[in-house]
């Protein structure tokens, strides 16, 4: 898969805080039948105990490619986290695949409400990155966010996530799931790298290639690294020797850069 060398940094207020440019008068006509779906397969698991549902990334913001574009979606549920059950989502993602050819899945979450106080990057990702297409909308309750250290989030336990990385590398696992793995970690150790310099720049993404020409502008020594870590996020590898490579160089380099900046 080609890298899309698309900027795209959400608009900052008058005030320096994050403007959300979700909105459902942006769905695209086409992905409308799937954020339904998604919307009724929710009711039918949590029934009484749904309380949100909420559309995120390229379909909220009218921005979904065919082929390319998955419907990212979660939902506030008032049961504890150890009586959520999502299992029927690998099925549901599979149904949906097969009968909306054109998108890349639906990703599937759930979130106990009386934990969101407590969750950060959950409170972030609604008042800024969701639209909400059920139930009570919370993002009118949360406080705005500006670009900064309080919404660095992807910072926060990226060594620890590195480490188990590594270890579960260690053992046997299927070529499918080792570039699975290589996918999420390497996307996220680009957005901390973002978060590095996103009080720096007063910008804010979530974008793989955004993400790494920010981080390329304030680090020019780390870029060609960097580039390495966007080329797995978007074409994973099942190499292991290669992605340790990565998670043993700039990996490390980053959660040391973490340490020095966020510390202070």
């Amino acid at each position: 898969m080609n890298i899309r060398k698309i900027e795209s940094y959400l608009e900052i207020d008058k005030d320096g805080y994050i403007i959300n440019p979700t909105s459902s008068k942006k769905f695209q006509e086409k992905w409308i039948p799937v954020i339904e779906e998604v919307k009724e397969e929710y009711l039918k698991h949590f029934g009484d105990n749904l309380v949100s549902v909420y559309i995120r990334g390229s379909v909220a913001k009218g921005e979904a490619i065919e082929n390319i574009s998955d419907v990212d979606s979660f939902a506030l549920v008032s049961l504890k986290d150890e009586n959520i059950d999502i299992a029927w989502a690998k099925e549901f993602n599979a149904s949906v695949k097969n009968r909306y050819p054109y998108t890349a899945g639906v990703e599937i979450a759930a979130i106990p409400i009386d934990e969101l106080s407590d969750r950060k990057a959950d409170q972030i990702m609604i008042k800024t990155q969701s639209v909400c297409v059920y139930g009570k909308d919370l993002a009118k309750e949360i406080d705005p966010f500006k670009p900064g250290k309080d919404t660095a989030q992807h910072v926060r336990g990226i060594e620890r996530e590195i480490d188990r990385t590594k270890k579960w590398l260690q053992d046997n696992h299927t070529n499918e799931d080792i570039r699975q793995r290589c996918t999420w970690l390497m996307k996220r150790i680009l957005r901390s790298g973002f978060e590095l310099v996103m009080e720096r720049s007063q910008k804010y993404t979530r974008d793989l290639y955004p993400s790494y020409e920010e981080f390329a502008k304030y680090y020019p020594d780390k870029k060609e690294e960097m580039y390495e870590v966007l080329e797995l996020a978007v074409n994973p590898t099942s190499n292991i020797n290669k992605i340790n490579k990565v998670l043993n160089g700039v990996g490390m380099w980053i959660v040391k850069e973490i340490k020095d900046i966020f510390n202070n």
